[in-house]
C-alpha cells in the first residue's frame, strides 16, 4: 500500500502592518511620484539611496493595488524585495518596528507589507525617530502609539 503525500501547512504569526490605505493615505499621485523619482534617479550622488528604493517600491506596490494585474504584481514584488534585501544589509536605515528579517514578512505579500510599514514611518514619523521598545517610547510614539 502507498503511502499518500502530507500536505504541510504553513502557519504564519499575526501581525499589524499598515494597510496600502494606511500607508498611502497622503502619497502624492502616482504620476507626480513618478516624475519626482525619474528626477532623483538621475542624480549619480543619489545611487543607491534608500530613499529611492523605498519611495520606488511604494509607488509599484500602490500601481498594483490600482491596477491587480499580474504584471504590476511582479514589478510590486521585485521593488519591495530589492528593499528589504537591501534593509538587511543596512539596518540602521530600517524605521519601522518589524525588521526586514523578520518571519512575518515571510506570509503572502509580506514583502509589500514590509513597504508599507517601512512607507507609512517614512512619511509620518519625524525625522531621527527609529522605532522604539514599548515599555520606553519616545515622545512621539507615546502620543501616536507604534505602527
Amino acid at each position: 500500500m502507498s503511502e499518500t503525500p502530507r500536505r504541510t501547512l504553513h502557519h504564519y504569526p499575526a501581525f499589524t502592518a499598515p494597510t496600502a490605505a494606511e500607508a498611502y493615505a497622503d502619497a502624492p499621485d502616482l504620476d507626480q511620484e513618478a516624475e519626482v523619482l525619474a528626477r532623483l534617479s538621475q542624480d549619480p550622488e543619489l545611487d543607491g539611496c534608500r530613499e529611492i528604493a523605498l519611495r520606488e517600491a511604494a509607488l509599484a506596490d500602490r500601481r498594483w493595488w490600482r491596477s491587480r494585474t499580474e504584471l504590476d504584481g511582479l514589478l510590486a514584488e521585485s521593488a519591495a524585495y530589492a528593499l528589504q534585501q537591501r534593509d538587511r544589509l543596512h539596518p540602521e536605515d530600517v524605521q519601522g518596528p518589524i525588521g526586514p528579517d523578520s518571519i512575518e514578512w515571510d506570509a503572502p505579500g509580506g514583502t509589500r507589507a514590509y513597504v508599507r510599514q517601512e512607507y507609512w514611518h517614512w512619511h509620518n514619523v519625524p525625522p531621527g525617530c527609529g522605532p522604539c521598545p514599548p515599555e520606553d517610547p519616545c515622545p512621539w510614539h507615546a502620543e501616536h502609539g507604534t505602527r
